[in-house]
């Protein structure tokens, strides 16, 4: 399109008639594109390919109340969004467990190879640092969950959930 995209276009729509069914109607196999113009607010994603029937059949749904995707890109567009949704879940996982007991992301870390039964310098190695930075974590790692020592961290973190 000549003055704005597909997807510009599509917002300026809604902004105007908000209510207003629109199905994308594009060239590509776009899955980003896709799932872009269903979270703008799109009814349909339709390939320019389609069969002149499939097309009529596919705006009578869409006027109805429907939605439809195309279905060359529809399970691209699921993965993506399961994709999405497991990562935000993993992303609130991490935010809980550290605002449970205001632990950082490092002290998880720290805590989760604590459990895995790596010691200090270990640590200290697979992270890039001293083996007293190590030190100065856990004891923070410690105070944060009440507790005096490695066994009991452990303990305490596998009770509340904090590792795995």
């Amino acid at each position: 399109m000549p003055e704005m995209g597909g997807l510009d276009a599509l917002c300026e729509m809604k902004k105007r008639w908000p209510y207003l069914k629109v199905i994308l109607l594009t060239t590509f196999e776009d899955t980003a594109q896709a799932i872009k113009a269903i979270e703008l607010g799109a009814d349909g994603y339709m390939l320019k390919s389609i069969h002149p029937r499939e097309m009529v059949e596919v705006i009578k749904l869409i006027s109805n109340g429907g939605t439809w995707i195309d279905q060359r890109v529809i399970s691209e567009v699921f993965d993506e969004m399961k994709y999405r949704q497991v990562q935000t879940l993993r992303n609130v996982t991490e935010k809980i467990k550290e605002s449970t007991f205001g632990l950082t992301r490092r002290e998880l870390e720290i805590l989760q190879h604590l459990n895995n039964g790596l010691r200090y310098k270990s640590i200290a190695t697979k992270l890039f640092l001293s083996e007293g930075t190590i030190r100065n974590y856990c004891s923070a790692l410690y105070a944060k969950l009440g507790v005096s020592n490695k066994e009991e961290a452990i303990t305490k973190a596998r009770l509340d959930q904090l590792i795995t």
